[in-house]
């Protein structure tokens, strides 16, 4: 594994563990959504600068780090409410918009795997995909009183597996 595919995770570990180790609290969680979406900006700045192509559910991760910190420091109190109220959900919505976006305007499109010829087979993974985190979304949302694990933990690692068994298909297709 590569310095790259190991950095993309660097703004959510740095997010769970500040939050964690600082008691979960209210500071915590303002401070570690800071922090993780600082830790975005430096990953995503990285990434373009060596032209990697994006990780798409990291890359919807980091929206929802940066969408926070934001809402954290300008004080954007309708954001934070909806993040309070709805994590996992906030959280798979990010990804779903980062979903839709990449497959409708880019070639590598949600499956984020740039392979020549496969446009088809892109297109319909991608669909898939965004069709799962359709479901993980309407899922957190009525799950969220579950919690977090229920809620989000274990939709999102559903969409992970998948994302990366069909980006393998797509690899594998392609040689």
């Amino acid at each position: 594994m590569n310095m790259i595919n190991v950095l993309k995770f660097l703004p959510l570990t740095v997010f769970i563990v500040y939050a964690r180790l600082n008691g979960m609290t209210d500071v915590a969680w303002r401070e570690a959504f800071i922090l993780g979406g600082i830790c975005t900006l430096i990953v995503v700045a990285v990434q373009l600068y060596k032209k990697v192509t994006f990780d798409r559910l990291m890359l919807g991760v980091n929206l929802f780090l940066l969408v926070g910190a934001v809402a954290f420091l300008g004080e954007l109190y309708g954001i934070l409410m909806l993040y309070g109220t709805y994590k996992g959900a906030a959280l798979l919505a990010c990804v779903g918009i980062v979903g839709l976006m990449t497959t409708l305007f880019t070639d590598a499109r949600f499956i984020g795997v740039d392979v020549v010829g496969k446009t088809a087979l892109k297109k319909r993974y991608s669909f898939m995909l965004l069709l799962v985190t359709m479901l993980a979304f309407v899922w957190a949302v009525m799950m969220n009183q579950q919690g977090l694990v229920v809620s989000a933990i274990v939709p999102f690692i559903i969409l992970r597996v998948m994302y990366e068994e069909f980006g393998k298909k797509l690899e594998f297709n392609n040689n």
